[in-house]
């Protein structure tokens, strides 16, 4: 592998995706056997911190690759790996391909780092590799990498849109509906993130307690389109699959004490609200003597991107 970068790559290509929060999905019942039709339907929002994704591309004798993340090799990247190897099918020939995350959010927390992982790297590899595929295209191949991946269901398309955003229609971009609800670019995500939980296990175990409910609330916020609504049920949601206890039980009742409704991530022991920027102060002070890693973002409108 090192022998492969002796030279200069022949492409460079950075991408990047927005980090998600989701607030309560549901997964509708019937069994689509093609990746395009799986997913989820819910709302939530996008933050403008995420995974930037930088691709090398070299001359190679093999078909080969390695991924980084934050500097360092790494094998544990089941996702990236799926993405890469879908793309080196499509290259006209042998290449080495390195592959550079730089994560600027937690990882485990219910912030979608895989879903932009895979949709940041597809970005990149789509342009390094010149495969001529459209945007829309490139993103099907990072959700086919989670459903593959048992990751995640609708972070991709989530992430495709940004926004703030509910997922009317299940699938992947070019097959899913999403609609964006305009916040007036002055609300502020303000984010703890005290421990992670596994997504692949969580997907696994709590969907009876999940359908039905979400869609729901999908209905009511479809009707009202209000940011106070959408964080009183994603904190219901959040309660019904026991989510609030533990870590997150003070952090919002610290927030509840200032009048500011928040949830938990899905999934993560992550607080979360969307305020007005002028009470981002206000709530990041209530949070800042619990612990973990405290995030002050903007929503990203623009979802993913090829920088």
């Amino acid at each position: 592998m090192a022998s492969a970068l002796v030279a200069a790559p022949v492409a460079v290509a950075k991408a990047f995706s927005p980090g998600h929060i989701t607030g309560f999905f549901e997964i509708p019942y019937g069994s689509y056997s093609h990746f395009l039709h799986k997913g989820s339907k819910g709302a939530g929002f996008s933050i403008d911190r995420g995974i930037s994704t930088t691709a090398y591309v070299y001359e190679s004798a093999t078909t080969d690759y390695q991924i980084s993340i934050n500097g360092v090799r790494s094998s544990n990247v089941d996702v990236s790996k799926w993405v890469v190897e879908e793309y080196l099918k499509l290259a006209d020939r042998p290449y080495f391909v390195n592959v550079e995350h730089d994560i600027g959010i937690p990882v485990g927390f219910g912030l979608g780092s895989s879903g932009a992982a895979a949709l940041s790297l597809s970005y990149a590899l789509n342009e390094a590799l010149d495969a001529s595929l459209s945007r829309t295209q490139a993103a099907q191949i990072a959700h086919h990498a989670e459903i593959a991946c048992k990751t995640g269901l609708g972070t991709v398309i989530a992430e495709f849109a940004g926004g703030f955003e509910m997922r009317t229609g299940a699938g992947a971009p070019g097959v899913g509906s999403v609609v964006k609800i305009d916040l007036e670019n002055y609300y502020k995500a303000v984010v703890l993130c005290l421990a992670p939980i596994s997504t692949k296990s969580f997907l696994t175990n709590m969907m009876d307690e999940i359908n039905g409910l979400g869609g729901v609330m999908l209905s009511k916020l479809s009707k009202s389109r209000s940011v106070d609504e959408f964080l009183r049920m994603s904190h219901e949601f959040a309660e019904t699959l026991g989510l609030t206890e533990g870590k997150c039980k003070e952090p919002i009742a610290a927030l509840k004490a200032l009048g500011i409704e928040s949830s938990v991530a899905l999934f993560g022991q992550t607080v979360f609200t969307l305020v007005p920027q002028t009470r981002s102060k206000q709530a990041r002070d209530a949070l800042k003597g619990f612990g973990g890693t405290l995030l002050v973002c903007n929503v990203d409108s623009n979802g993913a991107r090829v920088l």
